[in-house]
């Protein structure tokens, strides 16, 4: 199978959220397992194999217990950031994820470049760049949001939130090309 399609099915298993009481149907460390798979069955010479390996084996294990804890709850006064442990288990596995996106465009990047595809390097290099500024300034603005009014965190928390999601989803579309191009070079 595709590596790239293994990878998007594995990043959109993590991205899609259903539980059942606190048990999560769609399990992310098997998602991340896929990636793992995915990545193992690749060149190991590109930039970012290594780390991308490591962190995805990493993710696999800690995202396990994410299937049984359930998501946090929030406070029957408003929003704010808790600071309860199963709160920091999740922002704590976001992080890793963000590493992980990090090696993996890396890893996409160097394919690319070996392919000579100038054009979807570009695509990647770009979205990358939105990519993780987008989400390193969200992480860095989340603990100031204990100081701000329920009022202006509350849809500040939608926009960031709805920005992250637009871009998992530009990423697994960027995946999808990747795996055509992949499907390309294979049946010449």
């Amino acid at each position: 199978m595709n590596p790239f399609y293994r990878i998007f099915g594995g990043l959109l298993l993590v991205l899609i959220d259903i539980h059942l009481g606190q048990i999560e149907v769609l399990a992310d460390f098997i998602g991340y397992l896929m990636v793992l798979s995915a990545l193992n069955g690749m060149d190991g010479n590109l930039k970012g194999m290594k780390g991308a390996r490591s962190t995805a084996l990493i993710i696999s294990v800690l995202a396990i217990p994410l299937a049984f804890i359930g998501q946090p709850t929030g406070t029957t006064m408003g929003v704010s950031i808790s600071t309860d442990l199963i709160t920091i288990y999740h922002q704590f596995t976001s992080v890793v994820h963000l590493v992980l996106s990090y090696f993996l465009f890396y890893v996409l990047m160097d394919w690319s470049r070996n392919e000579g595809n100038e054009d979807i390097r570009k695509k990647t290099r770009k979205l990358f760049r939105v990519y993780l500024a987008t989400h390193i300034v969200y992480f860095a603005l989340l603990p100031f949001s204990i100081n701000i009014p329920e009022n202006v965190t509350i849809p500040l928390f939608i926009v960031g939130l709805a920005a992250l999601l637009i871009l998992e989803i530009s990423f697994l579309v960027l995946l999808r090309t990747y795996h055509k191009e992949h499907q390309n070079r294979v049946h010449m």
